[in-house]
């Protein structure tokens, strides 16, 4: 079970050459391995379904800024915050950062899918779980930003 009041996840994903492309860039696709890596880890924290079961989470919104390359060697912070707990959906923020340098952030929208029927359901088992990792002022934000 994670630390109460934590609200940021954190974890690292060490750079490997064949991350890059030919142009000596971290390749755009493991911009997004990386994000899976930082919500997965969080997901398993929490104890959402992972892997074999009735259930799977399962993403149905992922929205990718990138903000500055990222090069071989190095370490990537991957930081994931949860920013919105609905019915049957939540939210995720998440940031990488490389040398100390915003290199990407990423807002993803995720359901819990019931295997058999393949629709989504409540979220309420893991709602406390997940509001250990959340940041109201981050909600409030996001909301700002979609504002017409």
């Amino acid at each position: 079970m994670p630390e109460a009041n934590r609200v940021s996840h954190q974890t690292t994903h060490r750079l490997r050459f064949n991350d890059t492309d030919k142009l000596g860039h971290v390749n755009n696709a493991v911009f997004a391995v990386m994000l899976e890596q930082g919500r997965s880890e969080l997901l398993f924290e929490a104890g959402l379904p992972m892997g074999e079961g009735p259930q799977a989470v399962v993403i149905v919104r992922l929205e990718l800024d990138f903000v500055a390359e990222m090069r071989w060697p190095g370490e990537v912070l991957i930081d994931t915050v949860v920013t919105r707990l609905g019915g049957k959906s939540f939210n995720f923020r998440q940031t990488l950062a490389s040398g100390g340098v915003l290199c990407a952030r990423a807002d993803t929208v995720l359901v819990v899918m019931d295997r058999t029927t393949g629709k989504s359901v409540p979220i309420d088992p893991w709602r406390d779980a997940l509001a250990v990792w959340q940041d109201p002022a981050r909600e409030v934000r996001q909301e700002a930003r979609q504002a017409p």
